[in-house]
């Protein structure tokens, strides 16, 4: 009887721990939109900036976003207003100092940011940490430097050969811009990203030769 009443209190104690992880989570993230998979979210931050996260499912490989990050001369081709991405620095394959561009509406200026791409994997996901680095070159008078931007990429691979993809991040988009038309822009941008990220990360040029001897 004593056994019978300490594995309720276990389950039921366990019930709270899951409810409230859940119930924490609703708080501190909303819903901003969903639509052909994809999901994004955004958090307020202190700064007035929020925070964001993105995710989708994709039938392919983890394998594959790594190969799609890396490909810095597409980048344009799918990361939302993006005009050109250079590869600084590359201190190992794992680690590479990048330059970002970026266009924005007028009359508003042009933004670039500087970031440290790391990048690990475990237990069958990939993490790219992306760290601000902006004062790793000088500033370019035709770009407004975005200032402590940071983010994480993982993909995680599921069942039948699919991965999930998120992406969490935010930072400052620097100058004067007020901060709701920054966080309407963010917003927008990343969900049109990750609808452009769905189609282009299927591609040939992306996929690894042999998917199961790759997660080896």
């Amino acid at each position: 009887m004593q056994c019978k009443a300490i594995k309720t209190a276990i389950c039921f104690l366990g019930l709270i721990t899951i409810l409230n992880t859940k119930l924490s989570w609703a708080d501190n993230w909303k819903l901003e939109k969903q639509k052909n998979n994809v999901s994004i979210y955004s958090k307020q931050t202190d700064s007035g900036y929020k925070e964001i996260l993105v995710k989708t499912t994709v039938e392919t490989n983890p394998h594959t976003l790594i190969a799609l990050l890396a490909d810095v001369s597409f980048s344009s081709k799918w990361i939302d207003n993006c005009l050109e991405v250079k590869i600084l620095n590359e201190a190992s394959p794992s680690e590479r100092l990048i330059h970002t561009f970026f266009a924005a509406p007028w009359p508003v200026k042009d933004r670039d940011m500087v970031t440290l791409s790391t990048t690990t994997f475990t237990n069958n996901t990939f993490q790219i940490t992306i760290s601000d680095r902006n004062d790793a070159t000088p500033h370019h008078p035709k770009y407004v430097r975005m200032q402590n931007m940071h983010g994480l990429w993982e993909a995680n691979a599921l069942e039948n050969g699919k991965s999930e993809i998120t992406y969490t991040g935010g930072g400052n988009p620097g100058g004067k811009l007020p901060t709701f038309i920054a966080n309407k822009e963010m917003i927008s941008s990343m969900f049109k990203t990750f609808q452009n990220l769905k189609k282009v990360i299927l591609l040939d040029e992306y996929q690894p030769i042999d998917t199961q001897a790759s997660l080896n």
